[in-house]
């Protein structure tokens, strides 16, 4: 406790406001070319070095209309002031970015069938900019309750209903009828949205769900219920069933648009469109967005059309 009283006693005295001065004016070898480049008045200047030479008990500096030159003694501590100066502002950046740095748990809720193609492909970018956050995924047909479950952003398909939640649109696209072109040659070509109750129907659904389908072409409006020979909540796998030649499918087009583009499936029926969807990134109204959040969010709405080139298929 002494040895730390006694170390207050000979530096607080000092100035580090003034040993900078003292070495700016070495640098630039004038009091008035260091009080330009600090914008600081040249008496402030010579106020603060005068000081701190006092506080010292010895001069550092010889002074005369034409020159300035450093005593011996205050080329030695020049020397040092310069270190300890480039050491504290090390120090300063070094804090500066610690706090910078982006670390923690972000935890999400997104809906099945658009991980492996769209949310993963986000994550992983995301991460490759902030490797120091961990991500959970949550992946779920049903809304999550944010506290309940402990989520902080989902990612949520259709329009938003709950008036307590925020939703951010990211990316607008549709889904589309889809089949391989050697199920088409061996069943027929559907042309009309009747003639899908005669084909083999692959959805997206629960145990006792039948889909129902919206279908427009030109301002002709067409709504059937079908039933599905094979239902799955899951569009990874519908993908699999459909490219295994099983029947047709609707399905998002960020899922299966790398399958049309190189011909393993055809659009079925392409005059008749699907109405389009949104996928949002949703979050509570009344809750502060912690730093990991709003990143990752604003990350989402910048870099999802990107990563998701068949959206628009």
């Amino acid at each position: 406790m002494e040895i730390i009283i006694l170390y207050m006693e000979i530096f607080m005295p000092l100035d580090l406001n003034a040993m900078a001065l003292f070495v700016k004016v070495v640098e630039h070898k004038s009091f008035s070319a260091a009080s330009r480049h600090l914008s600081v008045p040249i008496s402030t200047v010579s106020r603060k070095v005068s000081e701190l030479e006092k506080a010292l008990g010895v001069r550092l500096l010889e002074r005369s209309t034409r020159r300035l030159r450093l005593t011996e003694l205050g080329q030695d501590y020049y020397a040092y002031c310069r270190r300890g100066l480039e050491e504290i502002e090390t120090g300063t950046l070094m804090l500066n970015e610690r706090q910078a740095e982006i670390s923690g748990i972000l935890r999400l809720s997104v809906p099945p069938g658009l991980s492996d193609r769209l949310i993963v492909p986000l994550v992983s970018a995301f991460q490759a900019v902030y490797p120091a956050v961990t991500i959970r995924i949550l992946i779920t047909e049903r809304h999550v309750d944010f506290i309940q479950d402990a989520v902080d952003l989902a990612l949520r398909v259709g329009e938003l209903e709950d008036s307590s939640l925020v939703a951010r649109p990211l990316i607008r696209y549709r889904h589309v009828l889809v089949s391989t072109p050697g199920y088409l040659e061996a069943s027929g070509t559907p042309v009309h949205p009747r003639d899908l109750q005669a084909h083999r129907m692959i959805t997206f659904g629960g145990w006792f769900d039948n889909v129902s389908l919206k279908l427009m072409n030109n301002g002709s409006v067409h709504t059937m219920h079908v039933k599905g020979v094979l239902a799955l909540n899951d569009y990874a796998g519908i993908l699999c069933a459909i490219e295994a030649g099983q029947g047709i499918a609707e399905i998002p087009s960020i899922i299966c648009g790398e399958a049309l583009r190189s011909g393993r499936l055809v659009e079925v029926m392409p005059d008749w469109r699907l109405p389009p969807t949104i996928l949002s990134a949703v979050y509570p109204c009344n809750r502060n967005l912690s730093r990991i959040v709003r990143l990752f969010k604003d990350f989402c709405v910048e870099h999802v059309d990107a990563l998701s080139p068949h959206a628009d298929i």
